[in-house]
């Protein structure tokens, strides 16, 4: 048999990922800020697109949004593109209706209304360190501990060998330290907590409120048994310092007025506050879903640019292709956007539906959930449902959720149920709340509790929820009188 090469014909089936249906993939994961990103962006590059101010959109549960009647019709030809109802486009009054008025471009914010870069820890110490008054060699050693102190404000290098690298020695070193260590906040360029805290104990006024003073009582506690004041095991250190039980209560109250990270709050982390993409409220014995569009304007084909495009003999060619390829892409971004409304709605639906027990009673009866559950039920993809719940918030009568929050993985009950993990770990914060602080329930003994509401996991399984927690164990959590 020869090999040579020749022509066959097979008939086969695929997806083809046309540009605009990447286009309408990419919406599903937006959040509701890139979103509006999205459509400022259309609306500026695409000039057949414009806002609809007249519209009002009011989306409710059970009346789900449709696409737009003022829409051309549309269908794929054999490339997979999109084919326009031009004479569709411009009917019932479309081409009576004129631009939207220009909005005022003058428009800026006010001084007030502008943000300024917050002070970072090492501006704050450069700035202290450019008032002081020092030889030349101690400021050069201290400006490089500057820039080896962490955001915490620990210093994460030796003196000595940064101030080798200035070429000064031993006793510039231990200057430029001990420089750095009196400036504010209190206890920074400390390498160690136990430095940290004595430095701050430096500054304050000493107390006499007992037997003893405190301010040494804290600071020998500090300085010699600092590990064992996580046991809390006041009477064995009463009766090491040979004082009393209320003595070292108030010394330890001193040490936890002590701040352990004293460059924290420079940290100026922005915090930004969660916008629902959908409001779940009460309604009778049910649940409404109702979709917040706010601002996201209503978009419409521009009616002018329709209907030059609809008059193919009074525009050059090129402007003719130029119009129609603009208008096809207008109108497969609206409908990809009404496509995503519509399908975040059916998944906030199955989501409500599925924890309704959540919504009636609380954290403790959330239900396991995974993301082929709520596919199967609205009947897409699961990689459909991945997208949508991706950076997307729900508010509900419990609070604001991400919608990941109610996907977890079960674990099986006593009775054969399952039950979530989110549910577990509740019980188990639950149960610690409510335990003598004087004998403190071990993991062995949160498993026996859990046990008795019908719920069966490992000690191991105890102790990785209780750290998740941030719960410290049986033995940290004893109070000793």
């Amino acid at each position: 048999m020869s090999l040579q090469p020749r022509m066959v014909l097979r008939q086969e089936q695929r997806l083809v990922m046309t540009a605009m249906l990447q286009q309408a993939i990419g919406l599903l994961p937006m959040t509701r800020l890139e979103l509006q990103q999205a459509v400022q962006t259309e609306l500026m590059e695409n000039p057949i697109l414009e806002e609809n101010s007249e519209e009002v959109k009011e989306t409710a549960d059970g009346e789900m949004p449709e696409v737009r009647d003022d829409l051309p019709e549309t269908q794929n030809d054999e490339r997979g593109e999109v084919e326009i109802d031009w004479e569709n486009i411009v009917q019932d009054g479309y081409n009576q209706e004129s631009f939207s008025s220009p909005r005022d471009i003058d428009e800026f914010p006010s001084y007030e209304q502008t943000l300024s870069q917050p002070e970072t820890l090492h501006e704050h110490l450069e700035w202290q360190l450019n008032l002081s008054i020092a030889s030349e060699p101690v400021i050069r050693v201290a400006r490089r501990i500057l820039w080896n102190i962490d955001e915490t404000g620990y210093l994460r290098a030796e003196p000595e060998e940064l101030a080798v690298q200035e070429g000064a020695g031993s006793a510039e070193a231990a200057e430029a330290l001990a420089l750095v260590q009196a400036f504010d906040p209190p206890g920074v360029g400390a390498r160690n907590l136990k430095e940290c805290l004595l430095i701050q104990m430096e500054g304050l006024v000493p107390i006499a409120e007992g037997s003893v003073p405190l301010l040494p009582l804290a600071k020998e506690l500090v300085r010699e048994q600092i590990d064992q004041l996580y046991e809390r095991n006041y009477a064995r250190l009463a009766r090491s310092h040979k004082v009393s039980v209320d003595d070292i209560r108030n010394a330890v109250e001193i040490i936890r007025a002590l701040d352990p990270q004293p460059g924290a709050r420079f940290l100026h982390e922005r915090v930004e506050v969660a916008e629902p993409d959908v409001t779940v409220t009460k309604r009778g014995e049910g649940y409404e879903v109702t979709l917040n569009d706010d601002g996201l304007p209503p978009l419409r084909i521009s009616p002018t640019y329709a209907a030059m495009a609809a008059n193919k003999g009074g525009i050059a060619p090129e402007t003719q292709r130029y119009i129609e390829e603009k208008v096809r892409a207008a109108v497969w971004f609206v409908k990809s956007i009404e496509q995503r409304r519509q399908t975040i709605m059916k998944v906030s639906q199955s989501i409500v539906s599925f924890q309704r027990d959540f919504l009636d009673h609380g954290v403790s009866h959330l239900r396991p959930l995974i993301l082929r559950d709520v596919a199967e039920d609205i009947e897409m993809h699961e990689s459909t449902v991945s997208r949508v719940t991706t950076g997307k918030y729900m508010e509900t009568p419990r609070g604001v959720f991400n919608f990941k929050y109610f996907f977890h993985s079960g674990l099986v009950s006593v009775g054969g149920g399952n039950t979530s993990s989110v549910a577990v770990k509740e019980q188990i914060r639950q149960i610690i709340e409510s335990e003598d602080k004087q004998k403190p329930y071990t993991d062995q003994k949160i498993v026996d509790k859990l046990r008795e509401n019908n719920v069966v996991i490992a000690r191991r399984t105890v102790t990785k929820y209780r750290k998740e927690l941030r719960i410290l164990s049986a033995s940290r959590r004893r109070e000793f009188h």
